[in-house]
């Protein structure tokens, strides 16, 4: 753990470079957006600088009110300046991403959507060559209807695994007040194509397939250098 977060760490100071005075930044949820918050607050004391903050998760904005940042709503701006998030896989080459393992993915694509720059970090053990490939696709859904859902998914060859709280009786709930389960599609050709078609489902709030987001991926290395992935065609906002 202590190697991880040193190089998460690392990641998280070259991606903070990319703070002006007078951002609005927009914060995922995890672990990686919880260390670059505080080096973000160690910045903000060094440089003076005068930044908001919307937070996507409960977790983020009670760590962010610990450090004293300002925080704003979505509606108060648009587009945000910048985001800082996290993902739990990342295609080399596309950048296309699982995300919502802190079951914050509605409110992370929001943000990420509506921000001119989205930088990730993330350590290099989250790098592959194939989307899904050992990892699972988080799905948030409606209380109601939700075995209509896995049996919905199960029909484009989707397992679906109910989520459960750790330390707690019974499943996660998201900060939406719906369900988490993480599906297993296997190896994902078609990252968008998925994302679509799931999406489509009734009942389902969002599903955590990141595709044509990511602008820049800082990776911690474990020889403690940071490699930056970066995307070529920029989105539209």
């Amino acid at each position: 753990m202590k190697e991880y977060d040193e190089n998460i760490r690392a990641a998280c100071s070259e991606a903070t470079e990319l703070i002006r005075d007078g951002h609005w930044i927009g914060l995922g949820s995890g672990r990686a957006v919880a260390q670059a918050l505080i080096v973000v607050g160690e910045k903000i004391q060094r440089e003076k600088l005068n930044l908001t903050f919307v937070p996507s998760s409960f977790q983020i904005e009670i760590l962010s009110r610990q450090l004293g940042l300002r925080l704003a709503h979505l509606e108060a701006v648009r587009p945000l300046d910048l985001a800082l998030d996290g993902a739990d896989q990342v295609e080399i080459g596309t950048l296309n991403m699982i995300k919502g393992g802190g079951a914050a993915l509605a409110k992370e694509k929001v943000i990420d959507s509506n921000s001119k720059r989205v930088a990730i970090i993330v350590g290099e053990d989250k790098l592959t060559n194939k989307l899904g490939k050992g990892k699972s696709v988080p799905v948030e859904v409606l209380p109601f209807g939700f075995d209509a859902v896995i049996r919905r998914i199960g029909i484009i060859g989707g397992r679906s695994t109910l989520r459960q709280g750790q330390g707690k009786v019974g499943p996660i709930i998201s900060d939406n007040g719906n369900m988490i389960m993480d599906v297993d599609f296997g190896t994902i050709e078609d990252p968008a194509a998925l994302e679509r078609e799931v999406k489509m489902i009734p009942g389902v709030v969002e599903v955590g397939i990141f595709t044509q987001v990511a602008d820049l991926v800082y990776v911690g290395m474990k020889d403690g250098t940071v490699k930056i992935l970066g995307r070529k065609v920029k989105k539209n906002i």
